[in-house]
């Protein structure tokens, strides 16, 4: 694996159903990313996923050129969790480049 490319703590957590999940979810699990282009509050808006649950967003001062990037049609991210507060219901997250 290479070098952590962004780390940073979920936004909006508290929005979403990660307290429904946040027991099974372990450090080191994958996670899914995906664009969403037409959301009102943030063109740049990238989701974040447990399986099939959405658990919030990246943040905004760190989902530009991942946004960017994926919205060019480039699959070259890997995300995983880094640290879980359970009490405190956050997730922090390591985004990886895949190499070739």
């Amino acid at each position: 694996m290479s070098e952590v490319y962004k780390s940073f703590v979920i936004a909006g957590i508290e929005y979403y159903k990660a307290l429904f999940v946040i027991n099974e979810i372990k450090v080191g699990d994958k996670l899914i990313l995906k664009t969403e282009p037409q959301n009102i509050h943030d063109e740049n808006a990238v989701e974040i996923y447990y399986k099939d649950t959405k658990l919030g967003y990246i943040p905004r001062n760190a989902n530009y050129s991942i946004s960017k990037i994926m919205n060019a049609g480039w699959d070259i991210f890997d995300a995983y969790v880094q640290k879980i507060d359970r009490d405190e219901l956050i997730i922090q997250v390591a985004v990886f480049v895949r190499k070739r």
